[in-house]
């Protein structure tokens, strides 16, 4: 029996090696969905940690405040709820100090961290060794003319709210600098949550004082900040240790609550990691069973269409096998085992395909061009159910032919298929595929499940849907064609309207053009809208970061680089909460620096308007001295804590050129009396505000609540400023209602005789700002995904303390901050306070003409770029994310399926090779010319080709019609664009053409095989 086999196989070695084929394709398509899915986990896990960053990487117990004693039981009770497998634990204490930095409450940190020396370079000294020993950052070193050996007298330092500074509260300490030092990786992991070296953070220029444990344990303090730092390594987050860390993560806050009473407090950056990662991982795997289930149907449909026709082909034989007495049994084995021999032996060729395909591509795709081997026992159990579901496609194919009697078998035509049993089969197909959409339609399902199969039941039913069309139109234009005389064309028409073979050729052809029109539909919308969010995320064509600045300073250097706002624009960000961001940008550059959208609302220019309504021009101080005019009197003379107050602060606030706030005070005694007040406005400074505080320390009398001194009430009235002897306000201005504002945005009091300001008793210190502005600020909300922030006079308000009011309708997005935050122009939030308006972070986005040496002029002006990004790069980290790489396997399956349709092709020649030989030859003995033969090989093939090529693009349209919106292709985020609903036409078109051409080039290929050898 089995040299039998061999014989068989031997004597059909080219249907034997396309069923072999076949097998190995069918393994291959069902490893790889499994094979890539553990691949796209390990690139997702890698991609999602590289962008999450160190901080995001730890977990951290602490203790801000901990007194001088309590370290051991607060290790006591960390040590062992910090047990995390893959996990690094960093000791640290920290503490504010001062003598480092010249001037009164110039801060430092002098801070203790596990294992600091063997992350540090030095660049001079070495590193620590003895006690009453520190080192300094080299850019600390460098800006204070440090080196090592010189002695340093350091103090512990609290914030004393009264005096607005930090204080000394502990002895001295004298140390010794041994050192200058230099991070070896400002970024490595090692640091974990801390700020340091971290550019864009908040004193980050500011690098600390390391010492030993000697110096924080016995240095006079009040508290420190105490902290244990678990770092998750990279082993620690493999994709197959995720979970398990989920489940240790989600009961250390319990553990930590009952074992420290509360008084420990848990920072778990991890955990949200986790989820982001989780959510990831969910979304590949729900968008590669879109493409891999249905490739692997197809494959077992080609199997099951290639052994079936292969079957037909060898229906004399199975008769002549049934004639001669041959019992059943043998026979079954006989006739199927030929082709269950080549499944079975395609089987782990396929395995080792599909592992090279997925290796080769995920290398490619997902490890950066190395070649990345998967294995995965997922994929094993793949390849082991495609080989059983082969074999059980095969027996199916051959079921019909085995069960015909000995007559059917030896007709040379075969018997009819039974019309109402297929007819049956497709009318349940198509109801199920009509069900199908209408659940997903009406129900806003997801592709999860048995939806999966929509896309591919879709294009099936439009297949046999034509597929019974093909038939009685190939047969009327043949019959047509016959009548003309044209007999080429016309043997090919009625061959390929009679071989049931030529209709199951047509539906997979079309079921194959419809997955490729489908995954390049996929592929094109997922570009398209990562490129849209992309362009929303970075704001412009160009994007510089910078180092913290002052939004005034900001403002002030970039205006002097771009003074017409033709290509820069100062943006800086801000936080109203934690899910509310505030944009603050210099608006009348929007239109040459923004990149804009239409979901940014109204265009630029309208978008200005409303955020800039009119304004005065700021007055301008051009000079070194202030002569100011006040009046200061107790407000109520019978108070006896009247006679003991001797003086009031009166500050003038102003703005440099450079943009920097500048404040100027003078005390001032009781009655009318001219102040000089020294300033640097030489190269002119703005008049921002002015503000009155009667000193606690030169009060007598009561006592507030507070325990602090509660100054008796006095009324300051400015009568007038002169700048160098010259009038720069006078009465006239100064008695102006509409002129001055208090910084709730009400009218500032005004007497007589000029502006007046009543400081003292309980009330805040009262100020007066120019009214030269709109106030409220005006400012452009986000009402996507809820409602929007709620901004008025009593409503949100900058960090700085102004106001905002919503100024027009709210917009879907913003550039920059996606669907939730505040727009606000930059110069008017500048305007609105008198002093430094910090910014979280700072940038300046460039317009298409900025010059390539831009970088270098806002340098120039003090101001530190950290980096530059564009769209493009943006884009390039969106690619990352797993809807794009899942997104890659649609274009695998579809390659895979064009190959699979290409081998069903070839077999399909090959079973009907014989045949139609003997068809042709005689017909050519019976004087049909040669060429007219010829002809007649492609008018039997090529039709098929181009109708279930136009067939196949209407079926691909119509899924994605049904599914597209259901697919995700990019990452749920804070960006409601749209949703790209189509994809270009070329992305579509070019693809689907390119595969009708293949088809047509193979399907040409055989028949000219075929010719030639006959």
């Amino acid at each position: 029996m089995i040299s039998l086999l061999l014989s068989m196989l031997t004597a059909r070695r080219g249907q034997a090696m396309v069923v072999f084929l076949l097998s190995a394709f069918a393994t291959a398509a069902a490893v790889t969905g499994p094979a890539y899915l553990a691949a796209a986990d390990r690139a997702v896990v890698a991609a999602e940690i590289a962008a999450a960053g160190r901080a995001d990487r730890t977990v951290t117990l602490s203790i801000p405040s901990l007194a001088p004693g309590e370290e051991e039981a607060f290790r006591a009770v960390t040590a062992a709820a910090l047990d995390l497998p893959g996990f690094r634990s960093v000791y640290t204490v920290q503490l504010p100090t001062l003598g480092l930095e010249p001037g009164a409450g110039q801060l430092s940190y002098l801070v203790f961290r596990e294992d600091v020396c063997a992350n540090l370079r030095m660049v001079a000294g070495r590193c620590l060794m003895s006690p009453q020993e520190i080192i300094v950052g080299q850019d600390t070193a460098r800006r204070l003319d440090l080196l090592p050996g010189a002695p340093l007298t350091v103090a512990a330092a609290e914030y004393d709210p009264l005096q607005r500074t930090y204080v000394a509260t502990g002895a001295p300490a004298e140390v010794s600098i041994v050192g200058v030092y230099a991070p070896l990786d400002p970024d490595a992991i090692y640091w974990g949550r801390t700020p340091y070296f971290m550019p864009g953070a908040t004193d980050s220029y500011r690098e600390p004082i390391f010492s030993g444990r000697y110096v924080v344990d016995n240095i006079d303090r009040r508290s420190d900040y105490r902290g244990i730092d678990a770092l998750a390594e990279t082993d620690a987050l493999r994709p197959d240790r995720l979970a398990e860390l989920d489940s240790q993560l989600t009961g250390l806050d319990d553990r930590i609550r009952a074992d420290a009473g509360g008084f420990v407090t848990l920072t778990d950056a991890v955990s949200p990691l986790l989820d982001e990662i989780e959510a990831s991982r969910a979304l590949t795997r729900q968008v590669v069973p879109v493409a891999a289930v249905p490739l692997v149907i197809l494959c077992l449909f080609v199997i099951f269409v290639a052994v079936a026709a292969g079957t037909v082909a060898r229906r004399t034989e199975v008769g002549l096998l049934a004639l001669r007495g041959t019992p059943r049994r043998a026979r079954w084995t006989l006739v199927a085992g030929e082709p269950a021999a080549a499944i079975v032996l395609g089987a782990p060729v396929g395995y080792l395909l599909g592992s090279l395909i997925v290796g080769v591509l995920a290398g490619l795709r997902l490890e950066d061009g190395r070649f990345a081997p998967v294995t995965s026992v997922a994929a094993v159990l793949a390849g082991c159910a495609a080989l059983a579901g082969a074999l059980l496609a095969g027996l199916l194919a051959q079921r019909q032919e085995l069960a015909r009697p000995v007559a059917d078998l030896l007709r040379r035509v075969p018997p009819r298929s039974r019309f109402w049993t297929s007819l049956l089969i497709e009318a349940v197909l198509i109801a199920l595929t009509v069900v199908a959409v209408a659940q997903l339609r009406i129900f806003d399902s997801e592709l999860v499940g048995l939806s999966v199969l929509v896309p591919t039941l879709i294009g099936v039913t439009v297949a046999l849907i034509m597929a019974r069309a093909v038939a009685p139109l190939t047969a009327r234009l043949g019959s047509a064609a016959l009548r003309g005389g044209r007999l080429g064309p016309a043997l090919g028409l009625l061959h390929l309207a009679r071989q049931p073979a030529n209709h199951r050729l047509f539906t997979l052809l079309t079921v194959t053009v419809a997955l490729t029109g489908y995954a390049a539909s996929a592929f094109d919308v997922a570009q398209q809208s990562r490129t849209a969010r992309a362009e929303v995320q970075a704001g412009a064509d160009r994007v510089l970061t910078l180092l913290p600045v002052d939004a005034g300073t900001l403002l002030a250097a970039v205006r002097s680089v771009d003074p017409d706002g033709g290509y820069a624009m100062a943006v800086g960000f801000t936080d109203l909460g934690p899910d509310t961001p505030v944009l603050l940008a210099d608006t009348p550059a929007l239109a040459a620096a923004a990149r804009w959208r239409p979901e940014f609302g109204p265009d630029p220019a309208t978008l200005v308007a409303a955020l800039r309504p009119p304004a005065t021009e700021p007055t301008t101080v051009t000079g070194t001295e202030l002569s100011v005019d006040l009046m200061v009197a107790a407000t109520d003379p019978d108070d006896d804590r009247a006679e003991a107050v001797h003086e009031v602060r009166f500050t003038v606030y102003l703005r440099s050129a450079t943009g920097r706030a500048v404040a100027a005070s003078v005390f001032a005694g009781a009655g009318q009396r001219t102040y000089q007040v020294p300033v640097d406005c030489a190269a002119g400074c703005q008049l921002t505000g002015f503000s009155v505080r009667v000193e606690p320390g030169s009060t007598g009398g009561g006592v507030g609540l507070d325990g602090q001194a509660d100054p008796a009430e006095h009324e300051v009235t400015l009568t007038g400023i002169a700048v160098d002897g010259a009038r720069l306000l006078g009465p006239a201005e100064l008695t102006e209602v509409r002129a001055w504002r208090d910084p709730t945005g009400s009218e500032a009091q005004v007497g007589p005789t000029g502006l007046r300001l009543t400081a003292g008793g309980v009330a805040a210190d009262p100020w007066a700002l120019p009214a030269d502005t709109a106030y409220p600020v005006p400012a452009l909300v986000t009402g996507a995904g809820g409602q929007p922030p709620a901004l008025g006079p009593t409503g949100t308000a900058l960090p700085t303390g102004a106001q905002m009011t919503s100024a027009t309708d709210p917009v879907a997005v913003l550039p920059a901050l996606g669907g939730r935050g505040v727009l606000v122009d930059l110069e008017y939030a500048v305007r609105a306070v008198p002093e430094n308006t910090p910014l979280d972070r700072a940038q300046v986005w460039l317009g298409s003409q900025a010059p390539t040496d831009v970088a270098d002029r806002l340098a120039d002006t003090g101001l530190v770029v950290t980096g530059e990004f564009t769209p493009e790069q943006v884009r390039a980290e969106l690619d990352q994310q797993a809807p794009a790489l899942a997104s890659w396997f649609h274009l695998l399956a579809a390659a895979l399926a064009v190959l699979l349709a290409c081998c069903g092709i070839a077999l399909l020649a090959m079973v009907d090779r014989r045949r139609r030989a003997e068809d042709l030859g005689a017909l050519l003995l019976q004087g049909l010319p040669a060429r007219v033969a010829t002809r007649s090989l492609m008018w039997s093939s090529l039709p098929a080709v181009l109708l279930a090529t136009l067939t196949g693009l209407g079926g691909a349209l119509l899924a994605w019609w049904a599914t597209g919106i259901y697919l995700p292709i990019v990452v749920a985020g804070s960006v409601p664009l749209a949703p790209v609903e189509w994809p270009r036409p070329a992305a579509v078109l070019l693809p689907v053409i390119g595969v009708m051409v293949l088809f047509g080039a193979v399907a040409l290929a055989m028949g000219r095989a075929a010719r030639v050898r006959d």
